[in-house]
């Protein structure tokens, strides 16, 4: 049976329960808010509940009935602990004296002078042998005054009352796992925090099973818990727990201060699951649904801070028909960034190639690739639409960006002659009159879409927003219009041959130039690498650039060694067999890196409100907004 880690409050001797409730001020500024305490002194040997009783028993509840102007938080538990029956049963909650708290915010609108009325009703359940459920009305008045003033002689009592209330959670991270009905949380803290026993976790979405012990473990900077399931028990009316996504409570332990606790939600998952990811802890904290929903209570969404230029002149809203030019100028601007012009440098080298062919087989060519680079769009565009998500999101998985900067770095060795596999990729040279030259055209065109998607957020964010907060239909013609934008000069080109024509003859030139190209390639590789970094962290990324050797390794054996003028045994042994082995070997090591490294601080994930209602608890908040993808 679970043991009672913290000990009680300061016993009451009292006959019958007394209900104190005390605001920590005497007049309140506008925009400010101040704190009431709701102070239970419970008569001997009886007991009031947490938020998740337990055995039995249901949380106080408090009603407010407010004046115009003032808004008020959740009721806030204290700390609570284990209480044990004579019958072995174990419930959660408070004896003798415990304060409960509730914030009151002023909104700025408030006239200096005014008084105003505060009433309430105060409901609680006390139990020993047997229940009795109380409540008490309370009222007070206020005053709105030109500076919040304090009660100095309350200063003390709510300074102790709110060290027992939970802590700032913001820099903790936890994740559970579950495997037969036992849930396994880890929980890691910051540092300066050393958590030490006793350690006890309170469910508040009863999950866990209070009848049972609690397994805990300090480890490599973590508290690790071992819980049970509440799968119910009939013998003392406990209903099974309902099975969710995460997992719910306030995780209370002791320090060199003192007794700590903060509420923590974390990610639920199959035990497999999570080890399949390598088992790493999480270091990101979903919100929850409450957090959203009390959120959006305050989050004002037509307040839009005014974008002032350089100059000092406002900056003009975006509209549809402003939005098609500016996506359209941006596409075309695109061909000069880092992303694209690699790819431009290539295609130039396939319109040097068809000098001398059919001017229609030219024209083809050109809608080809307009068309790749279109159909990319389209699906890219459909995707992020019917996901929500934000434009150049893809940029921002691992696994995409591994692929693209190995993509590259390959591209760039083929390019510069370590190894040949032909060209029909990247359309450069070779036969254009076959299939594989069209399929070289398309597929320029979809490479295209996918690296310009990182290069066009400096200058065409605004849009792109836009274009994500219209309908579908809107949304798509924006991001063709953007696609044309990109694909213009090629299928312009491939439309006026006489500018063909001004390009020099195909030559030795052509190698040197290919040459030249594969280190703007290599850029291109480089230039995602520091969003890559950022996502995988410092030592996963120099694991992934001995891999990336390794892979190159490979490409330079199958180039050296897996030519025809190779004799076949040589060939098949060393340059297709070690090479293969070779860039598997590298490939498995790199996107074994794939994730995030393991965390420091867990941070909170941002939602409609957050800032609101976190600056009424004078929090020192840090929203870190960035797109180094």
């Amino acid at each position: 049976m679970a043991q009672d880690p913290f000990g009680t409050e300061s016993s009451f001797t009292g006959q019958e329960t007394r209900l104190k409730v005390m605001p920590e001020v005497t007049a309140v500024e506008a925009g400010d808010f101040f704190r009431v305490a709701l102070t239970l002194d419970l008569k001997a040997k009886y007991h009031a509940y947490y938020k998740n009783g337990g055995a039995s028993g249901f949380p106080p509840a408090l009603e407010l009935d407010l004046p115009e102007g003032f808004t008020a938080g959740e009721l806030q538990f204290p700390i609570p602990h284990v209480i044990q029956s004579s019958e072995g049963t174990v419930s959660y909650g408070y004896e003798g004296r415990v304060t409960f708290m509730v914030q009151i915010e002023a909104g700025e609108e408030l006239a200096a002078g005014s008084e105003h009325s505060f009433a309430g009703n105060f409901s609680w359940l006390e139990c020993d042998v047997q229940c009795d459920p109380r409540d008490e009305d309370f009222a007070f008045k206020m005053t709105v005054g030109e500076e919040t003033e304090f009660v100095e002689s309350a200063e003390e009592f709510f300074t102790k009352a709110g060290e027992k209330l939970p802590q700032d959670s913001s820099a903790w991270g936890a994740i559970a796992t579950e495997e037969n009905n036992k849930i396994k949380v880890e929980f890691l803290h910051p540092e300066g925090v050393s958590p030490q026993e006793p350690i006890y976790f309170f469910s508040t979405d009863q999950q866990i099973d209070s009848q049972a012990d609690q397994g805990v473990e300090i480890k490599d900077g973590k508290v690790i818990l071992s819980l049970a399931r509440n799968e119910g028990n009939e013998h003392l009316s406990i209903s099974a727990g309902k099975v969710q996504d995460s997992l719910s409570g306030l995780l209370v332990f002791q320090t060199e201060l003192g007794e700590g606790s903060v509420e923590l939600t974390s990610p639920l998952t199959p035990d497999a699951d999570v080890s399949a990811g390598g088992g790493q802890l999480s270091a990101f904290v979903s919100a929850t649904d409450a957090d959203r929903k009390a959120g959006l209570e305050v989050y004002d969404v037509d307040a839009r801070p005014e974008a002032v230029l350089l100059g000092g002149a406002k900056e003009k809203k975006v509209t549809f028909f402003s939005s098609l030019g500016l996506v359209f100028i941006g596409g075309l601007i695109l061909n000069l960034m880092p992303c694209v012009f690699p790819v431009l440098g290539l295609k130039v080298m396939s319109f040097v190639s068809q000098a001398g062919e059919d001017e229609s087989k030219i024209k083809v060519h050109g809608m080809v690739f307009g068309l790749g680079l279109l159909i990319a769009m389209w699906v890219l565009a459909a995707i992020i639409i019917s996901l929500k998500l934000d434009w150049g999101q893809q940029l921002a998985n691992p696994y995409f960006l591994a692929t693209m900067i190995i993509f590259f770095f390959l591209m760039g060795l083929n390019l510069y002659g370590v190894f040949e596999v032909g060209t029909s990729m990247t359309s450069v040279g070779g036969d254009l009159q076959a299939k594989k030259g069209y399929s070289g055209s398309f597929f320029s065109g979809v490479l295209t879409t996918l690296v310009a998607t990182p290069c066009s957020g400096p200058f065409l964010g605004a849009a792109m927003a836009f274009a994500l907060a219209q309908p579908p239909a809107k949304a798509f013609v924006i991001f063709t219009v953007f696609g044309l934008g990109i694909a213009s000069p090629y299928i312009l080109l491939s439309f006026f041959p006489a500018l063909i024509k001004k390009l020099p003859r195909p030559g030795a030139w052509m190698e040197s130039f290919k040459q030249v190209m594969s280190f703007f390639v290599f850029a291109t590789a480089v230039f995602f690498m520091k969003g890559y970094m950022k996502l995988v962290g410092d030592s996963h990324f120099n694991i992934f650039l001995f891999a990336l050797l390794l892979i190159g390794l490979g490409a330079y054996i199958y180039g050296r060694w897996g030519t025809v003028m190779v004799p076949k045994a040589k060939r098949f042994m060393t340059g297709y067999g070690l090479a293969a082995v070779l860039t598997l070997g590298g490939l498995t090591w790199a996107y074994s890196t794939s994730k995030p490294p393991k965390p420091g601080l867990a941070w909170n994930e941002w939602y409609p409100g957050i800032m609101e209602l976190s600056r009424p608890k004078k929090r020192i908040v840090w929203v870190d907004y960035t797109a180094d993808w």
